[in-house]
């Protein structure tokens, strides 16, 4: 097997479709309707198959009353054989002729089981089974199921009770003569509730079927742009071309919903990416044409001082002294180079609070050190301090004092000889927010810098003159590093210019929770007074710079 080239990566492999969020979806959906189809499949049912139970009840119920209202029944006596009296029961069939419906049968027994009367579709051998009890006086309605060969029949019974005084004695006795019994078959009930039942079935089965089939193709059209962004970001991935694949952009929906969200935050992550590659690429070709420069000089002088060596020519002191100058003058240059590209890496990693010790910091004495060291630097121009009042903050005194060496030194350089550079440091609140900290000001009298030029100027490489000059010795990344550092101390950095007239360079710096600003008194004394919360200095795990 051959192994894939490094910059080549694996296509990413198909998920089985019964593990696509498509399938998932729909399976839920699916699931979801048959329950709810269950639920009401059983629910219409039940309640059916009682509303007609209750009507069939309540038809024989009422037919039961009508024929117990129509039948006689009456208790004597007669003489015995021995001379005693025997009770005797007489019922006279009823006239039930207008009750009847189609489908009901009408029994009536005495309280020995024997058919008195029998009418309709009614069996008698249904009965066979009942018994009923002579000393019951109970006159409720019974409702009983009993089959008959294949058939179920819903039957009602109604007992006969009659209450009479027995000879010689002046209380009522209740006595059950007979009972009336009403049926009916319960097939055309059984019948109904089949064909509702089968009804659900078969609407069910359908309904769940067009539910997956169109809930699988609403899933798609919906999960749609989520195909594209992966068909995107796997087209990235695989195209060699990587700055030709960045500026693929995905088709932003006119819906507002979730998924045109994600097409639009995807379509953001990729400017970012093609603005990051884009800054990498000018970054490398910057540095590797500020780095050529100095490395053509020094091959430049050692060839010729090898060369001399070879042939033995002799060379002057002079001479030797030139190119051993220009030797150390570009290693340096090179070396000062290398260190602010190691700086700039730093301040690009996660870790940069790591780099950055905070602690209390009086920003007038920082101030002062700086510019006492930058003053070596002067040609010529004169250096001012402004910071009379004491004002303390939090952050990184050494990164602190690194600013304003940056912004002095680059002051210096674009200023003539007898031009002025000032210092200053106060109090300022945030401009946007109000939040209190610290402003710190570098102004100076030098050609100033023209306006289109002001939002690249803390670039990286990045240079006013619109050529790669080094006239005057700077490596392009001074401002880069100034605005970097300023970050971290979650400041902000900003540059107003006038073209013949100067430049001023604000550096504003958040106050800490336990900082506080010195402001004099009228007596001359210095009172410290806490700085809002709303100033709280919060270290960043990211610093990001305007480059």
């Amino acid at each position: 097997m051959h192994a894939l080239p490094a910059h080549e990566t694996t296509p990413p492999v198909e998920a089985p479709f019964y593990r696509s969020i498509r399938f998932r979806l729909t399976a839920w959906y699916a699931t979801i309707l048959v329950l709810v189809l269950l639920a009401i499949g059983l629910a219409l049912s039940t309640m059916l198959q009682r509303a007609l139970e209750r009507d069939i009840q309540a038809r024989l119920t009422e037919a039961a009353n009508e024929v117990f209202l129509k039948t006689d029944a009456q208790i004597g006596y007669q003489a015995t054989d021995q001379g005693g009296l025997q009770q005797v029961v007489l019922i006279k069939p009823p006239q039930i002729d207008s009750i009847l419906v189609s489908g009901i049968g009408v029994e009536v027994v005495d309280f020995q089981g024997n058919a008195l009367f029998s009418s309709g579709n009614f069996p008698v051998r249904a009965l066979n089974g009942i018994q009923i009890d002579p000393t019951s006086t109970s006159t409720a309605i019974i409702n009983r199921r009993v089959t008959i060969g294949q058939t179920e029949v819903q039957v009602v019974e109604r007992p006969i009770v009659k209450f009479f005084k027995p000879p010689g004695s002046d209380q009522l006795s209740g006595l059950t003569v007979g009972a009336i019994f009403v049926g009916e078959s319960r097939a055309p009930l059984n019948r109904t509730l089949t064909v509702v039942n089968r009804t659900l079935r078969i609407t069910g089965v359908i309904g769940v079927a067009l539910a997956i089939g169109i809930g699988w193709l609403l899933a798609g059209r919906a999960l749609a742009p989520v195909e594209r962004i992966t068909r995107t970001a796997n087209k990235i991935a695989q195209d060699r071309d990587s700055a030709m694949s960045l500026t693929t952009r995905l088709d932003v929906p006119d819906t507002g919903d979730e998924l045109a969200r994600l097409s639009t935050t995807f379509n953001r992550m990729l400017d970012r990416l093609e603005e990051s590659f884009a800054t990498q690429r000018r970054f490398v070709a910057d540095a590797s044409h500020e780095l050529r420069t100095p490395l053509t000089s020094i091959r430049g002088n050692v060839d010729v001082l090898l060369r001399q060596l070879h042939t033995r020519r002799p060379m002057s002191d002079l001479a030797l002294a030139e190119s051993l100058n220009d030797i150390q003058r570009e290693s340096a240059r090179m070396g000062r180079l290398i260190e602010d590209l190691l700086l700039l890496a730093r301040t690009d990693s996660p870790k940069t609070e790591q780099s950055i010790h905070v602690a209390p910091v009086r920003l007038d004495v920082v101030a002062r050190d700086a510019l006492r060291t930058a003053e070596s630097l002067a040609n010529g121009q004169r250096l001012v301090l402004r910071a009379d009042t004491p004002i303390e903050v939090m952050g990184d005194s050494d990164r602190l004092t690194q600013v304003m060496l940056i912004l002095l030194d680059n002051a210096v350089r674009h200023t003539p000889s007898g031009g002025v550079v000032s210092l200053a440091v106060k109090a300022a609140p945030q401009p946007q927010h109000g939040t209190p900290g610290a402003l710190v000001e570098v102004r100076d009298t030098g050609e100033g810098i023209p306006a289109d030029h002001l939002a690249h100027l803390f670039e990286r490489f990045y240079r006013v003159e619109g050529s790669r000059t080094r006239a005057s010795g700077g490596t392009g990344l001074g401002l880069a590093i100034a605005s970097a550092l300023v970050h971290a101390h979650d400041g902000a950095i900003d540059v107003r210019s006038t073209p013949g007239q100067g430049s001023i360079f604000s550096v504003w710096l958040p106050a800490g929770e336990t900082g506080a600003i010195e402001e004099p008194n009228a007596d001359g004394s210095h009172a410290r007074h806490p700085l809002a919360r709303a100033g709280r200095f919060v270290r960043r795990g990211v610093v990001h710079t305007d480059a």
